[in-house]
């Protein structure tokens, strides 16, 4: 008889382990807060350091108006909304630490002070537009609309690793398979690629061009991702 979804998240919570999670910065200073037990990290090197955009558009209606709200959100805005303990969001504006509101988020303070010591991932923006296109419908081919595919592999896998029916390594080789590139055949050459970052950018410029190709190849990754996904499943006897 198989465990439920509910029974295995049980055992998980009551074995020894740490969950790590990726989040954005105000996230986990809620979790943080809410949560004694969760511990927001900035890993050195690891880790996207940049500030959230604001700009005027220049076919605004009310440029004026809009100028105002841009220089408030640049000063007043920083302590006024960012401090409030339902949004956590850091100033980019140091001097909102001086202000009664800021001085009452020592914690955040704090995170301001880490988060600029801290050493980030050198982020390329052209390059990650360079490939965005694709990976947006390759997640939603292979992770969203494929979720309970996933769900039941994954379900399975940790079930038998508790159950003691596969050795750690077993349990490590296949995490490595299910979270592998897809290798797939491309619906524009006919040639088998994987779905790397080169292949995103290929991609990527392909369908800017000739977006009719989304559905073909969304179907491309929907097909090897189930078939990896009943692949797993049949040789673990689930």
């Amino acid at each position: 008889m198989k465990d439920s979804a509910k029974e295995i998240n049980a055992r998980i919570k009551a074995t020894p382990h740490i969950d790590v999670g990726i989040t954005i910065d105000f996230y986990g200073y809620i979790a943080q807060s809410q949560n004694p037990d969760c511990k927001y990290l900035i890993p050195a090197g690891e880790t996207i350091v940049n500030g959230d955009p604001i700009a005027l558009l220049k076919t605004s209606r009310n440029p004026e108006a809009a100028q105002a709200f841009i220089a408030w959100v640049l000063t007043e805005g920083q302590w006024k909304v960012w401090f409030k303990p339902d949004i956590n969001r850091l100033p980019v504006n140091p001097r909102a630490f001086e202000t009664p509101e800021g001085r009452e988020r020592q914690d955040l303070y704090q995170a301001f002070l880490e988060i600029n010591r801290t050493e980030g991932i050198p982020f390329d923006d052209n390059l990650a537009l360079s490939y965005e296109k694709a990976v947006i419908y390759y997640f939603k081919a292979v992770l969203v609309e494929l979720n309970s595919n996933l769900k039941q592999v994954w379900t399975t896998l940790v079930s038998k690793y508790l159950n003691g029916q596969l050795t750690q390594e077993q349990f490590e080789y296949y995490v490595g398979l299910l979270s592998k590139p897809l290798t797939y055949v491309d619906p524009k050459t006919g040639e088998t690629v994987t779905f790397t970052q080169e292949d995103a950018i290929r991609v990527t410029s392909i369908i800017g061009s000739e977006p009719q190709l989304i559905d073909l190849y969304m179907l491309a990754w929907r097909q090897r991702a189930t078939e990896r996904y009943q692949q797993i499943l049949s040789e673990l006897g689930g």
